[in-house]
């Protein structure tokens, strides 16, 4: 992390803000901070030998647990018993305080992000409260000082045991909604990829193929023109053999580039193939379509395309196609094909219809 920054205060990113917290201390009965009680309860029950015997006595108990004993296996028994450990000398510690909430969240968080099962979690806590309450009974002689530890101890396990189950509900919800982002984000690019051609960037066959049969429905209901044109590139193939198939996909783009330029906004261009290009013009006239076909022609021929250091001068024949009553996609990507044919038989680098 960059010096100067740090990370958002968990508290913040969860929303423990003050009014969250003493809603949850009031609740709790944690009125005021109960220094004299935590104090006291440090000073006589949670000394030194009693923490290192209650963390023993709590590992030993989830090691005779199955899932718990899988979990454990996985990490370092030392620094697992020396993060408890820390977690008793600071049990009860400025409980009002944001700090306290903070250092508590960070266990709930960590806790989740390995998968601990909430239910073990919340089980591991109560194991805690009853070792913490046992040592209390054993060093408190005096009666009425002992309850009054005892209650605090419950009170302080009780904001605990809310917190984790705050935190670690929060911090899955968290998680969720991250591997959501993520799958959207994966949705999109295979979507795009589906979408558009890898090459080119307009519209994949598939996607293409698509969106013509929405047209040929849209054009058999509202009677409104649709025509297609099919492009293919001239000698394409002499482009590749003389300059490399590296040039020759620097060409498909680049023309692929000067067909949408010549396109109005809601005109489509799929890559059907190879070098070959398809047009899907909706409500358009064959009249206009063929201004759009010249329009096509000339941008792509009248300029040389800059490549690999030299001028290509490239061509493309264009077959136009008109929808009729009963075409299907098949058979009029079919008319226009053969249109495109008859171009390249006039000559190349014209439209026929």
């Amino acid at each position: 992390m960059p010096a100067g920054k740090s990370a958002t205060p968990l508290c913040d990113q969860f929303g423990f803000d003050s009014d969250w917290r003493q809603a949850q201390l009031a609740l709790i009965g944690l009125i005021e901070e109960p220094h004299e009680l935590v104090a006291k309860l440090h000073r006589q029950v949670l000394v030194d030998d009693v923490r290192r015997h209650i963390v023993d006595v709590f590992f030993s108990r989830l090691e005779n647990h199955q899932q718990a004993m899988q979990l454990l296996s996985s990490f370092d028994s030392v620094r697992l018993k020396g993060k408890q450990t820390g977690y008793l000398e600071t049990f009860g510690i400025r409980c009002r305080e944001v700090d306290y909430f903070e250092s508590r969240a960070r266990v709930g968080v960590a806790h989740a992000r390995v998968g601990v099962p909430l239910g073990l979690y919340l089980a591991s806590f109560g194991v805690m409260q009853e070792l913490i309450l046992g040592a209390v009974a054993e060093r408190i002689a005096d009666a009425e000082e002992r309850q009054q530890i005892v209650q605090v101890v419950l009170r302080l396990t009780t904001l605990d045991i809310a917190l984790a189950t705050e935190v670690y509900h929060r911090s899955r919800i968290q998680d969720l909604g991250r591997s959501v982002k993520h799958l959207e984000l994966e949705r999109k690019i295979l979507r795009k990829q589906v979408e558009e051609d890898a090459l080119t960037g307009v519209s994949s066959r598939t996607s293409l193929l698509c969106e013509l049969d929405g047209a040929i429905a849209r054009a058999g209901k509202t009677g409104q023109p649709l025509c297609v044109i099919m492009a293919d590139l001239d000698h394409f193939k002499e482009v590749n053999d003389s300059h490399g198939h590296l040039v020759g996909d620097q060409v498909l783009t680049e023309v692929a580039a000067r067909i949408k330029a010549a396109l109005r906004a809601f005109d489509l261009v799929g890559r059907y193939g190879g070098e070959e290009f398809v047009l899907l013009l909706e409500d358009t006239s064959p009249h206009t379509a063929q201004q759009i076909a010249e329009r096509i022609r000339l941008r792509i021929g009248s300029q040389p395309i800059h490549t690999g250091g030299q001028n290509l001068h490239i061509t493309i024949s264009q077959g136009l196609a008109v929808y009729q009553d009963g075409d299907d996609s098949t058979a009029l990507l079919s008319r226009a094909d053969q249109a495109m044919y008859r171009a390249k038989q006039a000559g190349r680098n014209c439209i026929a219809g």
